[in-house]
């Protein structure tokens, strides 16, 4: 049996087949159930019938079947009726339709359209209110899947003294007194490691100048980069955070302001800031777009992004606070953008990111012999370190009258502070509609590296330098007075070249892409914390290659591999090849 609303849209499907096809057969007037005899008009019999269905009121019925009447009439007056010879008497019980005037076709079909709009908007079934609202109009969700097997292999001439400084921080002040440093592990493949990338992304059109999104994604932990999730762990549960949280302004077509948790909105690459890494705070564009003229723009950018504003009750178990150094990055970037011909695009964008109270310091001399917890300067060392970056004392212990200290329990900053000027030249070369070569290089140096800063807290804020020293006792020192020296291992310079061959967006079947490129990033060139995390499983301090390629496999699925192979620039030997299998699912 039909439903009310699949019986009314037959009903009007019938009704619309009649109106509009002149209906060429007969009417049977039995049908009509009805004590009213047949008409000689089938348009009078027809609006008989819809009004005995209730689909047109009596009084439209009546004023139809009235003009249906004068029309027939007035048809017959032009062109007179056929003698009866020339007609086959018709069946029993049925009506001839000897003509039915266009006119009256046309105000049968619009009278039926009203009505039936009329009934909809009454009864609720198919009006525009009733449609989907129109904020879901204003929704775009996308997101990606990636299923990854990745091998970290290590050299086995490695050294095996490479001081894992992250967790010293992390869970420490640590005793460095003859204590056992916890160190890398440098010599032990780690094969088809198996990890999962989900992101989900859902922006808002709020208005013509506001919109609004946020990203879900995968991590095994709050790091800023990475959101690659491992496998295993007895089949746990995997966390979900909230990466991305923004509000787009655009008060004119040639300026926005974001506000929140953002994608990185700088030209850059992950020699400086990894892929996944999203900013917090605000930043600003101005697009010339072709105010210039149609083939160059120039594009400003800049922002200001708390890094941190500190513990409120710093340091909570002293009654006297001392003052806590907010740490922000402050950033700027002039991008030329010029399509030098109809093949060849050319984008150079200069950029400085100044990131402000990040550096170590040596604290006030600090009392740990007398039960004190906490230093003055602790809250200067670094979150998430990785490896790479030269590292100092941070506390100055000391005893009540210089009494012999048994422990030193210690922390760790930055030596150097970090301001880098970031330089990026890419080249698109058009080989066809679709194929493409890209040319790209960056190149990085951190001019707030200073090397009077390796001694400038003398002996008992000197570095512990990839290898350089340890800051044992056995170990000459970078910073002694007298006696033998060790020497200071490190840079502030960083470079990278790549080339890649192929499609744009290689997002169906047999479309592919090839890449090739090298790097070189010294100790100090950037924050070992914000950069690549997967080349030489992260931080800085390494140089070599690396080569990759995706290669559709069904829509918006593409099977890729990759390959980077990095060795250390100064200090003890660390050589980390990594090989990376990935199937990556977009939407």
């Amino acid at each position: 049996m039909l439903n009310s609303s699949e019986a009314r849209m037959r009903k009007i499907v019938v009704i619309g087949l009649l109106a509009t096809a002149a209906m060429p057969f007969a009417a049977r007037a039995q049908d009509a159930a009805t004590t009213v005899a047949p008409s000689d008009s089938s348009m009078v019999n027809l609006v008989r019938l819809l009004v005995e269905q209730k689909v047109l009121s009596a009084d439209k019925g009546e004023a139809l079947m009235r003009q249906a009447l004068s029309e027939a009439e007035a048809a017959r007056a032009v062109k007179p009726a056929p003698s009866a010879a020339a007609l086959a008497p018709p069946a029993a019980g049925a009506v001839r339709v000897p003509y039915i005037p266009e006119t009256v076709r046309d105000q049968i079909k619009a009278e039926l359209r009203n009505d039936v709009l009329a009934q909809a908007k009454q009864e609720g079934w198919a009006t525009r209110d009733q449609a989907a609202p129109d904020w879901t109009r204003r929704l775009t969700l996308s997101g990606d899947l990636r299923v990854r097997s990745q091998s970290n292999l290590f050299s086995k001439a490695n050294s095996d003294q490479i001081f894992d400084f992250a967790r010293i921080n992390a869970g420490g002040p640590y005793d460095v007194a003859g204590a056992t440093f916890p160190f890398l592990n440098t010599r032990k493949d780690k094969v088809n490691l198996l990890g999962i990338r989900a992101r989900l992304n859902l922006n808002v059109k709020v208005s013509d100048r506001v919109e609004a999104g946020f990203q879900l994604a995968t991590g095994d932990d709050n790091s800023p980069i990475a959101t690659n999730n491992l496998l295993g762990g007895g089949f746990g549960k995997r966390d979900i955070w909230l990466q991305e949280a923004w509000v787009e302004l655009r008060p004119t077509d040639w300026a926005s302001v974001t506000l929140g948790r953002m994608h990185n909105p700088f030209v850059s690459t992950g020699m400086v800031f990894d892929e996944d890494l999203a900013f917090d705070g605000v930043a600003v564009e101005l697009d010339s777009g072709t105010m210039i003229s149609d083939s160059v723009a120039v594009k400003v950018r800049g922002g200001a992004f708390p890094l941190d504003y500190g513990d409120a009750n710093y340091l909570s178990t002293q009654t006297t606070k001392p003052s806590f150094p907010q740490k922000y990055l402050f950033s700027g970037q002039v991008e030329l953008d010029a399509d030098v011909s109809d093949d060849l695009n050319v984008q150079l964008a200069a950029g400085y990111h100044h990131f402000t109270n990040v550096q170590g310091d040596l604290s006030e001399p600090c009392l740990v012999g007398t039960g004190v917890v906490d230093c003055s300067t602790d809250g200067l060392r670094p979150f998430f370190l990785r490896k790479g970056n030269t590292l100092s004392y941070l506390r100055q212990l000391a005893t009540v009258g210089g009494a012999q200290l048994t422990s030193l329990p210690q922390y760790f900053g930055l030596t150097f502070d970090y301001r880098l000027v970031d330089l990026n030249l890419n080249a698109r070369f058009a080989l066809d509609d679709e194929l493409e070569v890209l040319a790209k290089g960056n190149y990085v140096r951190n001019i707030g590296f200073r090397r009077g800063d390796i001694c400038r807290n003398g002996v008992l804020g000197e570095p512990f330098n990839n290898g350089g020293t340890t800051g044992l006792a056995s170990v000459p020192s970078l910073c002694a007075t007298t006696g033998p020296k060790s020497t200071f291992l490190g840079g502030n310079e960083a470079y990278q070249g790549m080339l890649r061959v192929g499609y744009r967006n290689p997002e169906q079947p047999g479309q592919w892409q090839f890449e090739a490129g090298y790097r070189y990033l010294e100790t100090d060139a950037v924050l070992d914390s914000f950069t690549d995390s997967e080349f030489h499983i992260g931080g800085t301090n390494y140089k070599g290659y690396f080569l990759g390629g995706v290669i559709g496999i069904f829509p918006k699925v593409t099977f890729g591999a990759h390959w980077m192979s990095g060795n250390e620039i100064a200090g003890d030997p660390l050589a980390i090849d990594v090989l990376q299998v990935e199937i990556n699912a977009k939407f």
